[in-house]
């Protein structure tokens, strides 16, 4: 599948060493008594993106400044990668910019060094309402709200239907199907197509995946304080499930998966068409952009027998936080407003950032939505009727944890070691991680 794991480790590494300087904390807060100045402010506003989320957010940022003519907002966006190593190294020289786009596996981190302020001292400016209790809380750290949602998704299962249809195979159903069924169409279209297209992608290799299994089984990997409460066999039998695929000859080879693993999406397994299923973020409309002449669609993960109720949750896409050593907290909350409840900006974002996280943004775009960007509205609704609580957030020293998922998976697929030593090698590392980071 295709996730960030394989930059997560680096940047998490640069941002931790960069962060944690002298071992002190890095914030300045401004408190909750800021207000609006009368003079002319200037603020700055970064991102990570290109393309259609530059345009869309230069065109919210003009829209702003046209309702607030005193506030001018700098701008700027970079790669996923550069963007956190040059957050980190701005934050640790105190110039970091007043609003910036986030990530939950690094929220904790930054709230816990103080480099980002508690956004309910901005109340008065800043007015999250609109979002679900289940959705505002992923934005938490330690019972303050840090960070303000502003997309959702949940891992699913891209489906390449042009694929499935070539070899007369029916789609499957979307309400309740179970990991039976995804092995038994993989192995029809594996069988069908001659070995020519594999049946799956499998997972393995990235924490949102093994957190829907572990839920799925009555477990969690975090909980509410931080710690690691994921079972070594819970991890182990994960594995073993997703070698017993590619043991099967219904996934590519492990050579095969570790090529494919620095693939741009038009270059990926389900956008080629040599696999007709691969676990995926429900940001479906960037594969189908990749793969104009496949017909994409969206399952939730399959389910199983006795999966407990609520194991389903929906995970924030990204988020807007304040610097906690802004000059203008007062005018970056009210930036933050703006992108997150002006009926101009649910227009103009769209799904460009996951579908919107503010209900009523969902219900302002949802009659223009039409292809893969109403496939995934239809997705997140399901998943949002069925979801439980949201999983804890990625505690501090755990920003590595899908890279090291990733590597020691790996070393199991190619047999350097098994799903039991390779899952408890997994669980001591990671406690060992956040033992240290404390």
């Amino acid at each position: 599948m295709h996730l960030r794991s394989r930059v997560i480790g680096a940047v998490a590494i640069a941002t931790a060493s960069v962060l944690a300087v002298g071992g002190c904390a890095v914030g300045n807060s401004n408190g909750g008594g800021a207000e609006l100045s009368k003079d002319p402010v200037t603020i700055s506003l970064n991102w990570w993106g290109a393309g259609a989320r530059v345009t869309a957010t230069e065109e919210a940022v003009k829209a702003f400044e046209k309702e607030h003519p005193n506030i001018t907002v700098k701008t700027q966006s970079t790669d996923w990668g550069s963007y956190w190593d040059k957050l980190a190294t701005t934050v640790a020289g105190g110039s970091a910019p007043d609003v910036m786009q986030f990530d939950q596996i690094y929220v904790a981190s930054y709230a816990q060094r103080g480099a980002i302020a508690d956004l309910g001292q901005y109340s008065k400016y800043l007015d999250t309402s609109d979002l679900t209790k289940n959705v505002r809380d992923t934005g938490q750290y330690d019972g303050k709200l840090y960070a303000v949602p502003i997309g959702l998704n949940s891992i699913g299962v891209a489906v390449n239907r042009t694929v499935l249809d070539e070899y007369g195979i029916d789609m499957p159903s979307a309400k309740g199907w179970t990991w039976d069924e995804m092995n038994t169409v993989a192995k029809e279209v594996t069988e069908k197509s001659g070995g020519k297209v594999k049946g799956l992608d499998p997972f393995g290799g990235d924490t949102p995946s093994l957190t829907l299994w572990a839920r799925q089984h009555g477990g969690a990997v975090f909980d509410d304080k931080g710690k690691v409460v994921l079972k070594p066999s819970m991890l182990a039998d994960y594995w073993q499930y997703a070698l017993d695929q590619i043991d099967a000859g219904v996934t590519p080879s492990p050579s095969q998966l570790a090529e494919g693993t620095n693939a741009a999406l038009d270059q990926s397994d389900i956008a080629t068409g040599k696999v007709a299923m691969t676990f995926i973020p429900s940001n479906l409309s960037a594969y189908q952009v990749a793969a104009p002449s496949q017909k994409l669609d969206m399952l939730p993960m399959p389910a199983a027998a006795d999966a407990k109720k609520g194991w389903q949750y929906l995970k924030s896409s990204m988020y807007w936080s304040i610097s906690s050593k802004s000059k203008h907290p007062a005018e970056a909350a009210e930036l933050i407003d703006f992108l997150t409840t002006s009926p101009k900006v649910g227009k103009i974002f769209g799904a460009e950032r996951g579908m919107p996280a503010n209900p009523v943004f969902q219900k302002q775009i949802t009659p223009d939505l039409s292809g893969s960007d109403k496939i995934v509205m239809d997705y997140v609704k399901q998943v949002t009727a069925e979801s439980g609580p949201p999983a804890p957030i990625t505690p501090v020293g755990a920003q590595d944890a899908d890279t090291l998922l990733a590597q020691i998976w790996q070393n199991v697929q190619f047999g350097k070691t098994t799903p039991k030593a390779g899952a408890e090698q997994y669980v001591s590392q990671l406690k060992k991680a956040i033992q240290d980071a404390q």
